[in-house]
């Protein structure tokens, strides 16, 4: 789409085209083929995460085949010589989304005709009631009127990088992980860097760490996980510990599993979950799964292996400190978690990357300065250590508040804003119903009562308080949804089923929705399960990786939809009667 049609309002506006953002389309072009549909596009590529602008050669999916596609059109699976236990280069992932916006056809356009790309908005605001209408403002000086807005940006748009003492004085090159597709072929060909410094400990700055390691020539390559953060994530290894599973994705992301998760969503019970979480043999079993994957994967990474020792590799061994040794620490997550989706993914790290578990001093203008580590044992440990540094990648994450909006109107909506920007009020508001909600959470899951002992880090942003992880509790206009404003472990599964529910929620089609007092109760007893399941992770409310299964179901439900149906013909029935 060349440009946005101003003379009169679209039915709706989509913001983003990732995955979050396509299966929105689709689902509300399958129940209005006519509808005046515009998504808006910040870069000129679709697919977000995804995209070929942010993908690499030695960047793979950590979600496998027959996981990594929509129900409506199937992935022609990637060749045989590009998998290992299912999991595959992530370009096979952005030719499956580019050709799904040129496959996808209503009244004569395809979804990719009714994107406007670089369009990056810069702000939204709702006209007042009765008519509730939205204006976005795009490059500055364009803008446009909507219905019905779907912000389907997700929580991978905005880097975050930390404030480093002396980052003005660093003369090297700087980059987030978002930038890393476009720029590490020019910078792994460049005979002046001789030293790349990594910063963070999630799966992104692993896999930035493989890319060099595999690119050709000579270079140092370091990468510091700081001590005062949740520790560098955990690699799951990639076959399945059982022959049911063709790998550890399939493992971990179906039904069966979900009565081993002491989890909040939806309201009907199997009788195995009510035996796994309802009863004390039950919670015991569930325990002595958990200590045995947790050891078994442990032992699986070997981080005490003798071709790391040397540059520090067990420093890379997830640690949520606990006293108590047998405390099934995985199960909680507090340390993220990826997927070693190479055959010699963790044995480069461990030969050619220098580890460091150490908080950072200070950036110079060619090295950064670590602090002496304050749990080492050893005299180097304990002393400052300077590292010559020509390029410095933070893979430091996302920041989870939003651009789009006011402070005050986000925080209204639910979406997550910066702590001196919530109305003391309404903040005072969600802590009663949150503090009413923790004792409801502990009864219903004494598993969550014995947390282990870990390194609690006080939050920067106020929780996500959206219904169903969606939609702004107090607001019954039904215009506006926020999508992908979690963190899970299979995105594709709950890209459609958000976007099923998100339709039908703005569409009036949801015959049973509760009051917003009960919404509230709701959305508050999910921050405090959040909060009490994944420790740290959890305090934004919207960590929900092992979850992806029970949370798709609880939408179903909602919508009295069958788990196992083709959903966008049963919505169709749904939209009719």
């Amino acid at each position: 789409m060349k440009e946005a049609i101003k003379n009169e309002p679209y039915d709706v506006v989509i913001i983003g085209t990732g995955l979050y953002g396509i299966q929105a389309a689709r689902y509300y072009l399958d129940i209005h083929p006519n509808a005046r549909l515009l998504m808006l596009e910040a870069d000129d590529v679709v697919g977000g995460t995804w995209s070929a602008k942010r993908i690499y050669p030695d960047f793979w999916t950590q979600t496998p085949v027959k996981m990594a596609e929509f129900s409506d059109r199937p992935m022609t699976p990637p060749l045989e010589e590009d998998q290992y236990y299912g999991f595959f280069p992530g370009r096979y992932t952005t030719a499956y989304l580019e050709s799904y916006v040129d496959d996808h056809t209503y009244a004569g356009q395809t979804i990719r005709d009714r994107i406007l790309f670089n369009s990056t908005v810069e702000s939204v605001m709702r006209t007042q009631p009765p008519k509730v209408q939205w204006t976005i403002i795009y490059n500055t000086t364009h803008q446009i009127q909507t219905s019905k807005l779907i912000d389907a940006t997700g929580m991978t748009s905005r880097r975050k990088i930390p404030n480093l003492l002396g980052s003005m004085d660093f003369k090297g090159r700087t980059l987030h992980h978002k930038s890393w597709g476009q720029e590490q072929s020019n910078l792994l060909k460049d005979p002046s860097v001789q030293s790349i410094c990594i910063v963070g400990g999630a799966k992104s700055a692993a896999d930035v760490a493989y890319a060099c390691t595999k690119a050709p020539g000579e270079r140092k390559v370091h990468w510091v996980v700081r001590e005062d953060g949740n520790g560098p994530s955990a690699f799951f290894a990639a076959p399945a510990m059982t022959a049911r599973y063709a790998n550890s994705n399939e493992g971990f992301y179906n039904r069966f599993l979900g009565s081993f998760l002491p989890n909040q969503f939806g309201q009907k019970w199997g009788w195995l979950k009510r035996l796994l979480q309802g009863t004390t043999f039950g919670r015991w079993y569930v325990k002595r799964l958990w200590d045995g994957f947790d050891k078994g994967l442990r032992a699986s990474l070997d981080y005490q292996r003798e071709e790391g020792k040397h540059m520090g590799f067990a420093n890379l061994e997830y640690d949520t400190p606990c006293e108590v040794i047998d405390i099934f620490r995985i199960f909680w997550q507090n340390d993220s978690s990826g997927v070693s989706n190479h055959p010699d993914f963790l044995s480069k790290i461990a030969q050619n990357v220098h580890v460091y578990r150490r908080d950072i001093s200070h950036l110079s203008e060619d090295s950064i300065t670590l602090q002496p580590r304050r749990s080492g044992s050893s005299l180097e440990e304990g002393n400052p250590l300077t590292i010559p540094v020509d390029v410095l990648v933070y893979c430091t994450g996302w920041s989870a508040t939003t651009t789009l909006f006011p402070a005050h109107q986000a925080y209204e909506f639910g979406l997550a804003v910066p702590l001196k920007d919530a109305d003391p009020a309404i903040q005072a508001h969600w802590h009663d119903l949150e503090d009413a909600a923790d004792p409801v959470i502990l009864s219903r899951f004494p598993t969550l009562k014995n947390p282990p002992v870990y390194r609690k880090i006080k939050p920067k942003e106020t929780p996500f308080r959206l219904y169903k992880a969606m939609a702004p509790p107090a607001d019954d206009s039904h215009s506006i949804v926020f999508l992908g404003k979690m963190v899970v472990g299979n995105n594709f599964r709950t890209a459609e089923a958000q976007a099923l529910w998100a339709v039908a929620y703005l569409d009036g089609d949801i015959r049973h929705l509760p009051s917003q007092i009960l919404k509230e109760r709701e959305v508050a007893e999910t921050v405090a399960w959040d909060r009490r399941r994944y420790l740290n992770k959890g305090e934004l409310g919207s960590w929900f990786y092992y979850d992806v299964v029970d949370y798709a179901d609880a939408l179903f439900e909602q919508l009295e939809l069958s788990s196992h149906r083709q959903k966008g013909e049963e919505y169709k029935r749904i939209h009719q009667r």
